[in-house]
């Protein structure tokens, strides 16, 4: 018999997709019959990169996270603004979004991390699970304590999530420790890619013994002037904007999977981000981090990589200006470390799987 699963994935980031995609491909794989549905306004090519089967695609978000003025800076007042948007109207929101669950007939939600289908599937009667390594509530609270009506709002996402039949925890994530009574701890998650080195050094006439630099801020918009830094000896650095210079390549170009591009470089220069921290580890790979200093996940991001992989932490300006020389010394000097398994990816899906037996 067919079972129907709606996946609601959050446009926040590229992270939400490389924890969600995983676990979907693992019970796609376990479990036949299922027809898939997919929200979310991640761009729609990479989520076919990231999920190994046919879908059908809303492109549509249920929530926006944090406002950011870009891939470092939140911008607080914004956030506040658009809650008390949404919870003005949050009982018709609930309302219109379990009477479109019902009449779609879904099996299963499945989200990482809106809230809002997991209490609309409460009031229909469908099973829903939260998966992420963050949730909204503790994030809102940490940003928007003290403007008006937000103790009223902070318990309104807090109850829908605490509606889930479950909230899986992803290693490493925040404590969460309001949502204890519904919250269960999984391990790593992270879509481990293809190490095409070889490949990429062909194609881009990369001579012997050359490596290769990832460059990506997760998905989020941050300038970094390309043109200001100086060239590397048998580096070569892929970046997310096309740069008129022998030593940089535009990633995008290249048309490679994001998971095979992490996966065949030497480093990742980037942000702390679930997907970007974990997926580097897991692959071996040594990550050169800048801080976004006041992000409540960041610290328990940053403790586990350095459990799991070589890295540290450079400054902007120091990203800004390429002064990464002897970062990048000290960083590639260092001993490897064994990669983390990705076990929660297992844990999940079979979670999920008991939920549709």
């Amino acid at each position: 018999m067919k079972k129907r699963i709606l996946v609601d994935i959050s446009s926040h980031g590229f992270g939400h997709v490389s924890q969600a995609a995983p676990v979907i491909n693992a019970l796609l794989g376990s479990f036949s019959g299922i027809e898939l549905t997919v929200r979310s306004k991640v761009p729609a090519k990479l989520l076919q990169t990231r999920i190994d089967r046919p879908f059908e695609l809303i492109p549509e978000s249920s929530d926006f996270g944090i406002r950011m003025k870009n891939a470092i800076e939140t911008d607080a007042a914004a956030t506040a603004a658009s809650y008390a948007a949404f919870h003005g109207e949050w009982e018709s929101r609930v309302a219109i979004e379990a009477a479109w669950l019902m009449a779609a007939s879904f099996d299963l939600v499945l989200s990482n991390v809106s809230y809002l289908p997991l209490k609309a599937a409460s009031l229909a009667g469908i099973p829903a699970v939260a998966l992420c390594s963050l949730n909204w509530a503790d994030l809102y609270r940490h940003y928007c304590p003290g403007f008006p009506g937000s103790e009223a709002i902070h318990r309104e996402i807090l109850d829908a999530y605490s509606s889930a039949a479950a909230f899986l925890k992803i290693e490493p994530c925040m404590p969460m420790t309001d949502l204890e009574g519904i919250a269960g701890l999984v391990g790593p998650i992270a879509g481990i890619g293809r190490n095409r080195a070889e490949e990429i050094g062909d194609r881009l006439g990369l001579k012997e013994g050359g490596r290769i630099g990832l460059v990506s801020m997760g998905g989020m918009p941050y300038s970094i002037p390309f043109g200001n830094w100086p060239r590397f000896e048998k580096m070569h650095w892929l970046v997310p904007e096309s740069i008129a210079r022998p030593d940089m390549t535009c990633f995008e170009s290249l048309g490679i999977p994001f998971s095979d591009l992490i996966a065949s470089s030497d480093v990742m220069v980037t942000k702390p981000g679930y997907g970007s921290f974990v997926e580097a580890a897991a692959s071996g790979v040594a990550v050169l981090y800048v801080s976004r200093k006041d992000w409540p996940e960041e610290p328990f991001l940053t403790d586990w990589l350095k459990s799991h992989a070589r890295c540290l932490e450079v400054g902007r300006e120091v990203l800004e200006k390429g002064e990464i020389a002897d970062a990048l010394e000290k960083l590639l000097a260092m001993p490897e470390k064994a990669r983390p398994a990705a076990t929660g990816v297992t844990q999940a899906s079979n979670f999920l799987k008991s939920l549709l037996t």
